[in-house]
């Protein structure tokens, strides 16, 4: 019993002192593939954590984008990269949304990762309605959706997205008729929505803001579990529809399937170390997210609920994989 103690004792003080050896055993550069185009918010916090890695790693960290194909192009890509820890994916919410849109994805979107860390997730968008809606409130609003289902058409800013999912969970809880309005993106959506031409959309609350500042859109409120801090006395959907589901986005970094897991928790820590940065964290919580506390074991975890998640909102939408 005294040896093993000794053992454990000798392990547990020389664990610091192999960082530098782990770091030094990762490849001279680091390259982190966003499945995204450059200036939207995986790209952001891509290259925000790519500086915390390379101060904690001492590495060069290099940020690569392979927008398309909702995040599978650069998917395809790190699954079939060496597990080395040199090649990662910066991954948003379609690498699991995609199981339920996808027939036939060319990678199994937890099998074939290691998970590492859920830098982010963002639990709110913002339920906005335009002129074309004369309801006073949430309240209202949900009175006329319930006696008249087919009443207010909803605009989807990219079909197959998790706003797209929100409004689905929306229109099958409440049991809506209108027929949904698809749009290439969330800003076309929102001019019609603006214009009147569409009633009202479930929209990201940070492109929403300056239209609700401008009173150009009108906010009735916001999914998630608690109010946000940038619009504090907007009402939580939840709290008014208790049935209606919350689908959240969620951004994080995976890598290919078998990294060691020292390196995988080496990774995580410097990752983590640059989303714990105050005006990183603030400016995340300030659009009502978080920045979870998720090891990479826990991170494997939630992307298998997430997946099992959308898998029934699409059957809840009737929507097929193509």
């Amino acid at each position: 019993m005294i040896l093993a103690r000794r053992s454990l004792l000798a392990a547990a003080l020389a664990a610091p002192a192999l960082r530098p050896a782990l770091a030094q055993s990762l490849p001279p550069t680091i390259t982190l593939i966003v499945g995204a185009s450059p200036g939207g918010t995986t790209d952001t916090l891509a290259r925000e954590v790519a500086e915390a890695m390379r101060e904690k790693l001492g590495r060069n960290v290099v940020v690569e984008n392979r927008a398309g194909a909702g995040g599978n192009i650069a998917a395809t890509a790190v699954a079939r990269a060496a597990p080395d820890g040199g090649t990662l994916l910066v991954a948003f919410t379609s690498h699991t949304l995609n199981a339920a849109l996808m027939r036939n994805l060319p990678y199994r979107p937890v099998e074939d990762f290691t998970p590492i860390a859920l830098m982010a997730r963002l639990a709110a968008s913002v339920l906005v309605v335009g002129p074309s809606v004369r309801d006073a409130d949430l309240a209202a609003f949900l009175a006329t959706l319930r006696a008249a289902p087919d009443k207010y058409s909803f605009a989807v800013g990219g079909v197959g997205s998790s706003l797209h999912m929100q409004t689905v969970l929306f229109r099958s809880a409440l049991k809506l008729t209108a027929p949904d309005v698809p749009f290439r993106g969330t800003a076309p959506a929102l001019l019609d929505v603006v214009a009147g031409h569409v009633d009202a959309m479930f929209a990201p609350l940070d492109v929403a803001a300056p239209l609700i500042r401008e009173n150009r859109v009108r906010p009735l409120a916001v999914t998630g579990d608690a109010r946000v801090r940038s619009f504090p006395d907007l009402p939580v959907l939840k709290e008014a529809a208790p049935e209606v589901g919350t689908a959240a986005a969620w951004f994080g970094i995976l890598g290919p399937a078998g990294i060691p897991a020292p390196v995988a928790a080496m990774l995580h820590e410097a990752i983590m170390a640059g989303m714990r940065q105050p005006r990183l964290e603030d400016r995340i919580t300030q659009s009502g997210g978080e920045v979870p506390n998720l090891s990479p074991d826990g991170f494997r975890d939630f992307l298998v609920r997430d997946q099992a998640m959308w898998i029934e909102t699409a059957r809840l939408g009737n929507i097929r994989p193509e």
